[in-house]
């Protein structure tokens, strides 16, 4: 077979500003020998044409440059038609268009080879690629670019047709991508690595399977994506970043350690339709977050400023978020959604597990105006929120496998110390909503906190700002949202050739590390500086500020309940969660109870389906407790003339204190606590012995509304 690539290496070395080519199939040869391997990896690069000139145009309509394979190729390797030099600073190669052209990888008569590219470039600034196209005249495969430590990079118009990978960018700064079209790939677009500003607008991504991903963004500042429709994929778009990317382009092809990681922020995917999407296992339709299990992120937060907005999917996996904090969900509709047994259409659930997970992970999360129809399963789930605005959510004719998961579920408040809000909400089906403040532990001396942890210390709630080591005595107290509690003086001074174990702690030069991989400390010097990750001998440390620094919270947890909200379903709240769940209540004024009778007085009548959270008893004067003589105070509903109790408490055991409240010791597995329209609920009191007279005695009852 002819090789064209030696005529036009030469004829692009010679021409000024550019080559304009006739049009016909060009055989694209790499040549015999390697001089690079691919970026860190080990693979060995063999190029048809070197770039290493600036200012110019490679165009030609009708032009196609057939990738064909070198003699003796290796699975392995990767084989370029263009290729710049590596470990190219940037602009050391600038202006360089791609226009009219079209790259085929399709090998006849050789082995597939998906290393088969159309550029690999490097140092570029100023990259443009102007109605191109990737089309295989064979089985799929093949790659069209890969481009690192580049910027100023635009695509136009492309074109993207049974190729397996579209483009793909490291460490890459100013990259807009619109108007294109990829249809039968694995992998379109690929924010493969730290990238900023980034435009992805105006296009169709259409699949052949379910499992082919549409747009990766890994370490990503600053991205506007959307303006574009989806079919036959598996994945319209993950946002998240990698534990092992280092810092720089240069550390990266040393693979060095990585310090610090470059988290994912302000993200815009917006105006996105589509069909047939996601296998509902292994490939939702929209993914957000990390997976604590492939890494370790301590000390770096979770993606941020994420927003989904004007989303309307059909035939479509389920959405699944991870983590994340300042995430927005605006407009987004999905219908027929698939998910695997256990989650939801939009499952949510942020790492818990321990302290670095609860510190470093987080759920902050806006929803407004979301529509869930016909899933196989529930609607929405939201697992260990910090934050949870739930804001006109509309479900319709869930559970279609024939379940009975509620539409929707708002559980472990307790471990973020959650504030919720749910209003203006049309749930067809069931909510359930939990929350546990007996499991927040008690403020304990000379233990070392990482920052989200939530204790209790005299009856009142607190949570950690930074990582810290607490005080020998005392704890928080009081209000405010840096509350000292200095321990520090306690955290030992570094030593070296020691052994460290998991979160032992140490002093240098004035500041204060946390051990994340146990192992030995080198001989001298001892952990410096802020990075994320420091290495010290094989222990790896990470900063901490050393004293610790509380946040007063008013309660351990709290949903806010609308009155704008309407279930269908039942209400269900778990642990203690009709403690700390805020709608409506009623205040009656009872007035004075005479020692002896009987008495029965009606507080309120439900108006809508409403369920009684907790209820309270107050006097304005106390009276002491007496096992002979007292009163019985108890709360009726009745329905139709017919009562049943909800809840009994009496002056017996522990009497009453004026102006303090008693609570009325309602729990949510009263029956009579749910009420239908019309449903009264009744206080009644009778005595025993020479009874116990009350003075001034208010009733006030909490309810949700739905």
């Amino acid at each position: 077979m002819a090789n064209d690539a030696p005529a036009i290496q030469l004829e692009l070395d010679m021409a000024l500003g550019g080559l304009s080519l006739p049009a016909g199939v060009y055989q694209m040869v790499p040549g015999p020998e390697s001089p690079f391997t691919l970026s860190n990896l080990p693979n060995q690069v063999y190029r048809a044409i070197a770039l290493i000139q600036s200012d110019f145009t490679i165009s030609g309509n009708g032009v196609v440059f057939h990738g064909v394979n070198r003699p003796g190729v290796a699975v392995s390797d990767v084989q370029p038609v263009f290729a710049t030099d590596k470990n190219l600073t940037v602009g050391t190669i600038k202006n360089v268009t791609f226009k009219d052209i079209a790259f085929d990888p399709a090998n006849a008569a050789s082995p597939p080879n998906s290393n088969q590219r159309f550029l690999y470039g490097v140092g570029i600034d100023g990259l443009r690629f102007l109605d191109t196209t990737g089309h295989s005249r064979g089985n799929r495969g093949g790659y069209f670019a890969h481009i690192q430590n580049s910027r100023n990079i635009q695509v136009t118009g492309h074109r993207h047709d049974r190729m397996t990978g579209g483009f793909n960018f490291r460490y890459c700064e100013n990259i807009v991508i619109t108007d294109f079209v990829f249809n039968d790939f694995s992998e379109a677009i690929d924010l493969d690595g730290p990238t900023k500003r980034v435009v992805i607008r105006s296009g169709v991504f259409q699949g052949t399977t379910r499992r082919q991903q549409c747009i990766d963004v890994n370490d990503q500042i600053d991205a506007s994506i959307g303006d574009f429709s989806v079919n036959n994929v598996g994945n319209i778009i993950t946002i998240n970043y990698k534990t092992t990317t280092p810092d720089t382009y240069g550390e990266y092809l040393d693979n060095s350690p990585v310090k610090n990681f470059q988290v994912g922020k302000r993200i815009v995917v917006s105006n996105v339709t589509g069909s047939e999407i996601g296998d509902g296992v292994n490939n939702p339709s929209i993914y957000i977050g990390w997976d604590w299990a492939a890494g370790n992120h301590a000390g770096s937060d979770p993606v941020s400023d994420i927003t989904l907005e004007n989303i309307c999917l059909e035939d479509t996996g389920f959405i699944f978020v991870r983590e994340g904090s300042g995430l927005v969900f605006k407009n987004i509709t999905l219908r027929s959604v698939i998910s695997a047994p256990g989650f939801w259409a939009v499952d949510m659930r942020s790492a818990g597990a321990n302290a670095d997970q609860i510190g470093f992970s987080n759920l902050d999360v806006h929803i407004d105006k979301l529509r869930i129809e016909s899933a196989q399963r529930g609607a929405l789930k939201i697992s260990a929120p910090s934050r949870a605005v739930v804001d006109g959510l509309i479900t319709r004719g869930n559970n279609t496998l024939g379940g009975t998961d509620p539409d929707l579920v708002l559980t472990s408040l307790h471990t973020r110390a959650a504030c919720c809000v749910i209003d203006n909400c049309e749930i067809e089906g069931d909510v359930l909503i939990i929350g546990d403040s007996t499991a927040v532990s008690d403020w304990k001396s000379q233990t070392l906190y990482k920052r989200n942890s939530v204790v209790c210390n005299n009856g009142r709630f607190y949570l950690s700002t930074v990582d810290g080591m607490s005080g020998s005595s005392g704890g928080p107290s009081g209000i405010g949202t840096a509350i000292p509690d200095d321990g520090s003086e306690s955290i030992p001074v570094w030593a070296g050739g020691s052994k460290y174990l998991l979160d032992g702690l140490c002093r240098n030069q004035d500041r204060y590390y946390v051990c994340m991989t146990a192992g030995v400390s080198g001989l001298s010097g001892g952990p410096t500086g802020t990075d994320e990750r420091i290495l010290d001998g094989s222990v790896v440390w990470r900063p901490i500020n050393g004293p610790l620094l509380w946040r007063y919270l008013d309660s351990p947890y709290s949903v806010l309940w609308g009155r704008k909200n309407r279930v269908g379903g039942t209400i269900t709240l778990g642990g203690d969660a009709p403690q700390f769940i805020h709608g409506e209540h009623v205040e009656v004024e009872v007035g004075d109870l005479a020692a002896k009778g009987t008495v029965s007085k009606g507080l309120f009548v439900a108006r809508r389906r409403t369920l009684i959270t907790r209820g309270s008893y107050f006097v304005v004067t106390g009276v002491t407790a007496d096992g002979a003589n007292y009163r019985n105070l108890w709360l009726t509903r009745h329905r139709h003339g017919s009562p049943i109790n909800i809840a009994t408490v009496d002056t017996k055991t522990e009497g009453f204190a004026a102006f303090i409240c008693r609570d009325a010791g309602i729990t949510s597995a009263d029956a009579g606590c749910y009420l239908d329209p019309g449903d009264v609920v009744a206080l009644n009191s009778n005595h025993k012995g020479a009874g116990l007279m009350l003075e001034g005695l208010r009733v006030t009852l909490d309810f949700i509304e739905y």
